[in-house]
């Protein structure tokens, strides 16, 4: 627990302190005033927030950084999955940049159980405290966020309900009127993104190094676009994209995998 203290990264939330007992288990952090991604995802679906594309893709790009980090600086020692992955647990700061919290609560996990907090509708088929395992919650968080839907408050079985709409080809329906409104073009690969990461098996599934890369690609081919057209966000819809002029190498469409 001490190296996970001494852990520093922007978008992973700093260990303060921690506590263990038979009867409980805690991890101490600095209060964060902004709330979490699941406060900001329910007060815009409620009217009272808004939610602008950028700031979805920048926070999908901040944990996945952050996750990123985890897994490539450990160096010759085993990696630690987080292995409870979800909106309640990404805090915002006064800039609405990502911290992943509860990075650390897996070490006081029985190896025997295999899945420290199963989470419904964020955990991956096997149930294993892995990095596959994490990249399947990090799909599922992809997922709401461009559907505006959240797991853990509805239970929906997220993946599924999106599976179901691409194989109607209703595939623009996925999106939250918010992104489908200023950014479908760029919403549909990260929407191919999330399917990979929420692939049933794991061995299917990317690495977190590899989701980054592609998450990053587009990220700079929208600010690219920007750039070059002289648009903001609210005329981005103008000039629709076809998803592989946007990521020529990118992961299959969404429909072709179900």
């Amino acid at each position: 627990m001490r190296w996970i203290g001494n852990l520093k990264h922007p978008n992973i939330l700093p260990l303060v302190g921690y506590a263990s007992n038979h009867v409980e288990k805690l991890l101490i952090y600095k209060y964060q005033s902004s709330g979490s991604l699941l406060n900001l995802l329910e007060e815009h679906i409620q009217g009272e927030k808004d939610f602008p594309w950028r700031l979805r893709l920048s926070i999908a790009g901040g944990i996945a950084k952050g996750l990123d980090f985890i897994y490539q600086n450990f160096g010759d020692q085993e990696s630690i999955p987080h292995g409870n992955l979800k909106l309640s647990n990404i805090l915002l700061d006064e800039n609405n940049s990502p911290l992943i919290s509860e990075y650390g609560l897996s070490r006081f996990q029985d190896p025997e159980k295999g899945c420290i907090l199963p989470s419904r509708g964020y955990t991956a088929p096997e149930k294993s405290l892995t990095e596959k395992g994490d990249v399947f919650s990090f799909g599922v968080i992809l997922l709401e966020l461009l559907t505006g839907k959240t797991v853990e408050k509805t239970e929906i079985d997220l993946p599924k309900w999106v599976k179901a709409i691409i194989r109607e080809e209703w595939t623009g329906e996925v999106f939250d009127k918010g992104v489908a409104k200023s950014a479908k073009q760029w919403a549909f690969p990260v929407l191919n993104i999330a399917l990979k990461c929420v692939s049933h098996y794991p061995e299917d599934r990317p690495t977190m190094s590899e989701v980054l890369e592609k998450i990053e690609e587009v990220i700079y081919a929208q600010e690219d676009h920007s750039v070059s057209s002289g648009s903001s966000e609210s005329h981005d819809h103008e000039d629709c994209c076809p998803l592989h002029t946007i990521i020529s190498e990118t992961w299959d469409t969404p429909a072709s995998n179900y």
